[in-house]
């Protein structure tokens, strides 16, 4: 059968045509993941794992999850990515498999829900607010914040959900070191709004935590990698037990 068709000086696909290459590009898809699944037989589970984690503050979390893993897999050497451009790098084949907070569905990339990341006011055990059962937002206008930086995914929300109100946010501290915004928190120099996963890991002789009622940001931990591309036994057992920890602890 005709696959292109002359109109003139432009060429253009019959049906036919578009049928054929339906099936071409499938049936080349599976020969690559055979290739790559006879490759890694091969090969013995050596090689890379590239994972990109947009919430650095969730690595401390993994750890243990991740020696397992070493421990089954030993030949393949783990690459933490921290990043807040993760969905960028994945679909740039810079990182295998990646975590973030959900911002919108794409065709190009598996995405599987963790847990809702739920935030709380975290502040030292002398402050004003320490007794309180709850807050709402409004009361948090005018105190000085300690964060992480404006292009941290769990920043973003939270951030919006004071400027859509009109309210402001002042940080007095910017930093990825989570020990670092405690320790200003615990100087009684700013306050800090995070998860409610991590909060339940402090010292509660140091920190309380309140809920905020009415208007708390929530975000959407998920798990995402690309839909095109093989995984191997390891990435899919990587997967697994990041599922396994990250929604056991669920909020």
């Amino acid at each position: 059968m005709t696959l292109f068709d002359r109109a003139g000086k432009k060429i253009k696909m019959t049906d036919a045509g578009k049928l054929l290459l339906q099936h071409s590009a499938h049936a080349l898809k599976d020969l690559q993941q055979a290739k790559a699944s006879i490759e890694e037989l091969r090969t013995e589970q050596r090689g890379s794992l590239r994972i990109g984690i947009a919430l650095p503050e969730l690595e401390e979390s993994l750890q243990e999850m991740f020696a397992h893993f070493h421990r089954s897999f030993p030949k393949i050497s783990l690459h933490i990515c921290p990043s807040f451009d993760v969905t960028e790098q994945l679909l740039d084949n810079r990182v295998d498999v990646g975590i973030t907070l959900h911002s919108g569905t794409d065709e190009r990339l598996v995405q599987l829900p963790l847990r809702t990341e739920n935030y709380c006011l975290i502040v030292p055990v002398n402050h004003a607010f320490s007794n309180r059962s709850s807050l709402m937002l409004d009361e948090l206008r005018h105190v000085p914040w300690a964060m992480q930086p404006e292009c941290h995914p769990g920043r973003k929300l939270i951030e919006k959900c004071f400027l859509d109100r009109g309210y402001p946010f002042a940080t007095v501290l910017e930093t990825n070191s989570i020990p670092s915004i405690l320790r200003w928190v615990q100087e009684g120099l700013a306050v800090t709004l995070q998860t409610k996963s991590l909060a339940a890991e402090l010292d509660r002789s140091l920190f309380c935590t309140v809920p905020i009622l009415r208007g708390v940001p929530q975000g959407q931990l998920e798990l995402i990698y690309r839909s095109d591309r093989y995984q191997g036994e390891a990435v899919k057992r990587l997967i697994e037990k990041i599922q396994t920890v990250l929604t056991e602890c669920s909020n």
